[in-house]
């Protein structure tokens, strides 16, 4: 099952992922979160310290390419999504794995 959550900001969707992510986990299912936001926080939610989140490498640019389909543009991983869950991923509670899309290294960044 893959979920997506978005939408406006400032309505909550950190909050409903977070919580979502370790409910599943909570009842034995495999979870990967991944927070996609320039300025991620979703490691709060899911009960990680600021000094977990931050030993946990951002999924380098290189790793990701754009593709043109159909007159649509998405970024796509250029290894197999698995390798970079294991290389990337930081364990937290609940069994709920966290990925990091990136992060804002300093001003202007984002």
């Amino acid at each position: 099952m893959k979920i997506a959550i978005g939408g406006k900001g400032g309505t909550g969707k950190t909050t409903v992922a977070g919580t979502l992510a370790r409910a599943l986990g909570r009842a034995g299912r495999e979870v990967v979160a991944i927070d996609a936001d320039s300025n991620p926080n979703l490691h709060a939610i899911l009960g990680f310290t600021a000094e977990q989140a931050d030993a946990i490498q951002a999924i380098p640019r290189d790793l990701l390419e754009t593709v043109e389909e159909n007159g649509q543009r998405r970024l796509v991983l250029t290894r197999p999504a698995a390798e970079v869950i294991d290389e990337y991923a930081g364990a937290g509670p609940d069994g709920v794995r966290l990925v990091i899309g990136g992060r804002v290294g300093h001003a202007g960044a984002g």
